[in-house]
């Protein structure tokens, strides 16, 4: 009986450690696949090669590489492939616009040790304004996730 017992009891705080552990990480801004300021991304994998500075030596294996067809700006990114995911909140990246002439980038580095590999695949999904005022997109409108869809890791010298 008391195996029972504390069976019920180790479930019981089970579940409602999940249950808090999803609201606490729950996003309730809304996701959707409309890209009206044509974002652009994809990962790239830049092998770490060592630094040439020993001070202050920052690398990063891996970057999102993105740009827009208007003027805009993210306030965060949340991209996963395979089993693991990296996201960040609270970011205000102005993106550059596309220039087929003069490509140009934003180039943000994502976290060390992703266990991603060159040819795989990741779903980006980044943070922007919900809409665009007087040809600008404001820091104080309302944001939405641009679910950008399923893109392939590509190697980058």
């Amino acid at each position: 009986m008391k195996t029972l017992h504390l069976s019920i009891i180790v479930i019981a705080s089970i579940v409602l450690v999940s249950t808090i552990s999803y609201f606490a990480s729950y996003d309730p801004t809304l996701v959707t696949t409309e890209n009206d300021f044509g974002i652009n991304a994809l990962v790239i994998h830049r092998p770490f090669l060592g630094c040439t500075v020993v001070e202050n030596c920052i690398h990063s294996d891996y970057y999102l590489k993105i740009n827009s067809n208007s003027k805009t700006f993210i306030t965060g990114y949340n991209i996963c492939g395979g089993n693991s995911c990296t996201k960040k909140d609270g970011l205000l990246i102005t993106l550059p616009v596309v220039d087929i002439i003069h490509p140009n980038y934003q180039e943000i580095p994502l976290p060390d040790n992703l266990p991603w590999k060159d040819g795989g695949f990741v779903n980006i999904k980044v943070k922007a304004p919900s809409t665009l005022i007087m040809g600008i997109a404001n820091s104080s409108i309302p944001t939405i996730w641009i679910d950008l869809g399923k893109s392939e890791i590509v190697r980058s010298s």
